[in-house]
């Protein structure tokens, strides 16, 4: 797959995944909090909007997976979104019980996360592979997003 805008990942992530909500978040400079510089839904989930990475808006579990390890997540139902994600409640306002998070790596280093979100059920391991693909596409694009907002990281 070729190099994917974001916005072509979230429109491949809508038509493949059948995600309602796909975020991309990059870390910030110190590593204390995520950054959102894109969002398919964004009066609800703002561009800009930043989350502490604390286990008061972050999963310590997910952190260890996504960020630190560079594995996907995958929360296939409610149960799952409503353990690790401290807005739950906004994410199943939105129709959205299932989540796939895939870490971007970039020169070998977690620089943000692409999150694809849709109705409880409707993702699973298959879902988790084609993420990391549109994932690995946009790469470019995050790192490019991530050096405009924090002009000190390189690309």
């Amino acid at each position: 797959m070729s190099s994917l805008s974001l916005s072509q990942t979230a429109e491949s992530a809508a038509r493949r995944l059948g995600s309602i909500l796909v975020t991309v978040t990059v870390l910030t400079p110190d590593g204390a909090e995520i950054s959102r510089v894109y969002s398919t839904q964004p009066e609800v989930y703002a561009v800009g909007g930043r989350k502490r990475l604390d286990p008061t808006q972050t999963s310590p579990i997910w952190l260890d997976q996504v960020v630190a390890g560079q594995r996907p997540f995958l929360g296939a139902d409610r149960e799952a979104v409503r353990e690790f994600f401290f807005d739950w409640a906004t994410i199943e306002s939105l129709g959205c019980g299932a989540i796939v998070n895939t870490p971007v790596v970039h020169a070998g280093e977690t620089i943000g996360s692409i999150n694809f979100l849709g109705p409880e059920g409707s993702l699973d391991d298959e879902s988790v592979a084609v993420a990391v693909e549109l994932t690995a596409a946009a790469t470019d694009a995050v790192a490019a997003a991530r050096a405009e907002i924090f002009p000190e990281v390189s690309r």
